[in-house]
This record gives structure tokens, sequence and C-alpha cells, in this order.
């Protein structure tokens, strides 16, 4: 049983996946947990929902961003704490990659975009793969500016509604797709991280933060 940790956003989810298909899933809400303890009070509930208990879960994935600096930390210090203290695997999902998972396959290629914040995105190209039947990235995390976005035929992510009308004037025939992270895109990257033996350390991984926060930027310009 793998339990997949999504708390990227300013909404987190947790979902359970058994035999490879999603068991059982529970959102955290708009303003979801900020520390760890309130993230194990949610993990319990959803296992005694499924008749299920921490000993059943056999691994863990979690999103490692870019998001939310507040919302990673609290996922992953979750996620290796329990994978510490339950001696299970650990695998990290890039939270682009995890949202894919949402955007039709016959859309082939799209651009995952996320709040950078300063007027600017997390972006990443993704590619559907017809034999392996999964979302790849294709590169790696930027962060740009929307005049600078070289979108491919689509575009998708949490901020979409947002820069709509940009998005539209740049290239009228791309699909755009307003998206939510969700946990059950995790735990479709994860089974498969999981499969190809791809784990990681649950004493060092780290959030992908990309860049310093705009507060960590300050104090550093401030020497």
């Amino acid at each position: 049983m793998l339990l997949a940790v999504e708390t990227s956003g300013l909404s987190g989810s947790i979902a359970l996946f058994s035999e490879g298909k999603v068991y059982r899933e529970q959102s955290l809400g708009a303003d979801g947990p900020r520390h760890a303890q309130a993230l194990v009070r949610e993990t319990d509930v959803l296992l005694r929902n499924a008749g299920l208990t921490v000993s059943d879960l056999t691994s863990v994935a979690v999103s490692i961003g870019p998001g939310s600096f507040t919302g990673l930390r609290v996922g992953v210090v979750f996620a290796k704490t329990l994978a510490w203290l339950r001696g299970i695997p650990l695998v990290a999902v890039n939270s682009l990659q995890a949202l894919a998972w949402q955007v039709p396959p016959s859309v082939q290629r799209i651009t995952m975009i996320s709040d950078a914040q300063r007027s600017e995105v997390f972006s990443l190209d993704c590619q559907w793969d017809t034999l392996k039947e999964e979302w790849l990235p294709v590169g790696d995390v930027c962060v740009r500016d929307l005049v600078s976005l070289q979108p491919v035929r689509a575009v998708a992510g949490p901020v979409v509604d947002r820069h709509r009308p940009l998005l539209a004037a740049q290239r009228p025939s791309q699909m755009l797709f307003s998206l939510v992270p969700q946990a059950t895109g995790v735990g479709q990257v994860g089974m498969r991280l999981l499969a190809a033996g791809v784990l990681s350390c649950a004493e060092t991984l780290e959030p992908l933060y990309v860049r310093p926060s705009y507060a960590e930027e300050k104090r550093s310009g401030s020497r």
C-alpha cells in the first residue's frame, strides 16, 4: 500500500494506492495542514476510514516541488519521518510532472506551469510516452515570465485561469487546462519510480525549491 502526499499548492491531498490503482483519496482542504503533526492526524483518518493502520503502508511518495515553500517543507518532513520510522521506501515526485497526469494523453505534449510569484511561473514540458503509458518530463523545471514563455501545443496548471487572457493571446490555438495539484498524480508517478527502483534517502531528501524564497533573497542581499 503506497501513501501519496501532495502539499505543493494552496490545498493539499493524500491518497492510498493498492495494486497500481487509487484505493482512497482525501482532500486536506483549502487551508491544508501547515505542520507535520496535522498531516499525521489526517493520514490516520484516511487509514482508519479505509480499515487500515500505518503498518499496512509499504511505501510513501511525496511531491517535492516546485510549489509553496511552507507546504513543501511540511509534506517532505512528514514523508521522510514516516519512511524512516516504518523502514519503507521513499520516492520523490516532481510536482509539475504529477500535475500532468490530469491532462488527457491525447494532448501528447504540454507545458506545465505553477506560481513562482513576482509575475513569473515555474514551467516544465512533459511528453506522453505511448509505450510506457506515462507522462515524462522533457528537460528541467525553469522559472520564466509569461512574456518569454514558449509553450508547446497546450498549457496546464493552477495559475492558468489567472493568466488565461495573456496565454490565449500568445497562441490562440493552444489548449488551456486549469488544474489543482492532487495526490493521485503523485501516486501515479511514485508507483513508476518505485517499480524502477528510483528511491530517495529519508535522511537527505530536500524539497525542490528551484530558487530561494523572496525573504531569503532579501536577507542575502542585505548582507
